[in-house]
């Protein structure tokens, strides 16, 4: 989720709510900076809360087999881990600096009761997270299952 999707007022398509969910993010006490070349976060480790992306980008990878593969990327405005707070995971994806970052965090609790407290937010926030969804399977899932399977032996 980024930052455009969150200017201007509520109209109906979920921009007003965008910018609730923002104003609520932005006021998390807790920032860090991170230098390039940190992790923000690892595949597989318990997740403590989301974290918005305040300045910096950071590369998005799954780990398949002994590869690293790249999903995605975050930059300015977007807003991470927000799935595995909400289904109460571990990180499904590693977060790598890959410019320096300054990020908020958001404590899991507090983002699932701010979810509770605004039903307009919650809906908004799972529809991201579909589209989402959806972009993870056409940009990773579906070119893995394209390759061979076994390695053509020479």
């Amino acid at each position: 989720m980024s930052d455009k999707e969150y200017s201007g007022s509520s109209s109906g398509d979920g921009i007003g709510d965008a910018a609730q969910l923002l104003v609520f993010v932005r006021q998390s006490q807790e920032t860090m900076t991170l230098p390039k070349g940190s992790a923000l976060f690892q595949e597989g480790e318990p997740c403590r809360g989301a974290y918005y992306v305040e300045d910096g980008e950071l590369d998005l990878t799954i780990t398949s087999g002994e590869k690293r593969l790249k999903v995605g990327s975050a930059r300015t405005g977007h807003l991470l881990a927000v799935s595995a707070v909400v289904s109460k995971t571990d990180h499904q994806y590693s977060a790598y600096i890959t410019r320096d970052c300054k990020v908020a965090f958001i404590p899991a609790e507090a983002m699932r009761e701010y979810l509770r407290q605004n039903a307009e937010i919650c809906l908004f926030t799972v529809q991201k997270l579909g589209t989402e969804l959806l972009d993870l399977s056409e940009n990773a899932i579906r070119p893995l299952r394209l390759q061979p399977r076994y390695p053509k032996l020479q």
